[in-house]
């Protein structure tokens, strides 16, 4: 009796997928368009393209997935993303880091500020909660672009060509910053001289000399090789890093109910997948930067945020003033 309900059942679940694939065959075929500033190898990129394979076998080829990577950079690629006329857009859908927080709700940035997240779970738990909604709310006015989940990036690390031990090394460094108000705030305090250069141009500026040293998740530093212009990298664990996935609102709104359910359940499983691997990958790449021919250092991690609670503390008073840092810790 028991082979006999087994069999039942798996002829049922054959009958259910061949209804399945000519129902997906009659409805349109179209592509979604994801765009990432982050070079290959970056764990968005391959979140995106994790995305797109499931997405492709859930619809049987229907909806096709393009990825397009490097795209512009973390602070042009934004504002080619609002608009409702496909052809004057970027992308459908990007991943990117935590500009758009910057631009459309500022006041929010905390959620991208050294030293404030405690690691992603904590993230995850204010950024689901009231803080998090109404930083979503505010990118959904100002930029056109709903919020389809986050990617765990891994914390944030220093590169350099001489070891990174404590807060007299900041003093007179030039520092490869991209254009982040509060970043800049932050570790200038610290007596560093921030140069501003957007993600693309990391790799030239440290080669060349103009910037002595780099900030970044290790994705990130790994998929644009700077193991062969750095030397040194210390371990400062300043800033938990994360991605947003944030799709076109006309975008969504042109969706059929069905499409748009699928497009939504396979972002969610594609961004769990994207975190997990990170996770389990983040000493794996330290690993691997090491036999590149990286040294790592381990700074004293705990002088470094003293030394820029100060500044933490001024943005709070005077840009991120919707909360205060122990509320934020609350979570």
């Amino acid at each position: 009796m028991a082979h006999r309900r087994t069999f039942v059942i798996a002829a049922s679940s054959l009958f259910v997928a061949s209804l399945a694939a000519p129902a997906e065959a009659h409805r349109p075929a179209y592509t979604v368009r994801v765009a990432t500033p982050f070079a290959t190898g970056h764990i968005l990129a391959d979140t995106a393209n994790k995305f797109k394979e499931l997405l492709e076998a859930k619809t049987n080829g229907r909806i096709k997935v393009q990825v397009s990577t490097s795209i512009l950079n973390e602070q042009t690629i934004n504002p080619a993303m609002t608009s409702c006329e496909a052809e004057e857009r970027v992308a459908d859908i990007m991943l990117t880091g935590g500009q758009p927080i910057q631009d459309w709700a500022p006041q929010y940035f905390f959620f991208n500020g050294p030293y404030v997240i405690r690691d992603y779970e904590h993230f995850q738990n204010v950024w689901g909660g009231e803080l998090g909604q109404e930083a979503q709310d505010l990118i959904l006015a100002g930029g056109n672009v709903e919020t389809l989940g986050t990617v765990y990036r891994g914390f944030r690390q220093f590169t350099s060509n001489a070891p990174m031990s404590g807060p007299a090394d900041f003093v007179g460094l030039d520092l490869r910053l991209p254009p982040v108000p509060d970043w800049i705030a932050v570790w200038s305090s610290l007596g560093a001289a921030p140069v501003q250069v957007p993600l693309t141009g990391i790799y030239a500026a440290l080669e060349d000399g103009a910037a002595d040293a780099s900030e970044g998740d290790l994705t990130q530093i790994r998929s644009l090789n700077l193991h062969e212009v750095q030397s040194h990298l210390s371990l400062t664990n300043h800033l938990v890093g994360f991605g947003l996935v944030l799709a076109n609102e006309c975008f969504m709104d042109g969706l059929s109910a069905g499409d748009e359910r699928k497009i939504r359940k396979t972002m969610r499983r594609a961004v769990k997948w994207g975190s997990a691997d990170m996770a389990a990958r983040e000493s794996t790449l330290l690993a691997e930067l090491e036999s590149l021919g990286m040294t790592v250092v381990t700074p004293d991690a705990a002088a470094i945020r003293a030394a820029a609670e100060p500044a933490i503390g001024s943005l709070f008073a005077a840009r991120w003033n919707v909360t205060t840092w122990r509320e934020v810790l609350s979570y």
